[in-house]
């Protein structure tokens, strides 16, 4: 029986080669609002809130500010920039939201933590929210196995006070997805299944 080596050996690079392009995704729903972060490559992450605020949420219309921690990086080295939805280069602050600061005004002593504030707040209502967001950071990240730790909060009227609930807790856990490359790879790998086995058959 014959076999074709190199294609097999070509095929198992490739899969190889597409394995670090495997996305992650985390997900939490809270009031309404989904939260949705991917990790698109080593040290970037795409953030999304979609949905209508309900409960305590119900009627905001500005992004106040959000923090995040539990990324595996040092935040009193790493840096992070975020941009999206009218937000350019804005760079995030080691310091962390809390019930009674808005303004990524909270220093914990940690390292651990990114805040990325809006200032007067960043305007998407009243109603549904589908904003996206790139978060591009120095370094590679080691996401938590329970996620990113993300703290959000929203106001009723541009640099008013924060309304409702401080979420503050993981979202979701890593759902694996294959990249581009990988699902391209799979495809060609059953190819090369099925022309060793038409040289073998001869």
């Amino acid at each position: 029986m014959k076999t074709n080596k190199p294609l097999t050996i070509m095929f198992a690079t490739a899969l190889w080669v597409a394995a670090p392009l495997a996305n992650a995704t985390y997900m939490d729903s809270f009031q309404g609002l989904t939260f949705t972060f991917d990790q698109t490559d080593a040290d970037t992450l795409d953030f999304n809130i979609a949905g209508t605020p309900s409960g305590d949420w119900t009627g905001v219309q500005y992004l106040g500010a959000f923090d995040l921690k539990d990324l595996g990086l040092d935040f009193s080295t790493d840096t992070a920039v975020l941009n999206g939805e009218g937000i350019s280069n804005l760079t995030g602050d080691n310091s962390q939201l809390s019930a009674s600061n808005l303004d990524c005004s909270k220093s914990t002593g940690q390292s651990g933590t990114i805040c990325f504030s809006f200032g007067q707040g960043l305007l998407f209502g009243p109603g549904a929210i589908d904003l996206d967001f790139t978060i591009d950071f120095s370094s590679a990240l080691n996401i938590s196995s329970a996620g990113p730790h993300l703290q959000i909060a929203f106001l009723d009227e541009e640099g008013g006070s924060k309304v409702g609930s401080l979420y503050s807790q993981n979202v979701g856990e890593g759902v694996p997805e294959p990249g581009p490359l990988a699902l391209v790879s799979i495809g060609l790998l059953g190819l090369g299944f099925s022309q060793r086995k038409r040289i073998s058959n001869r």
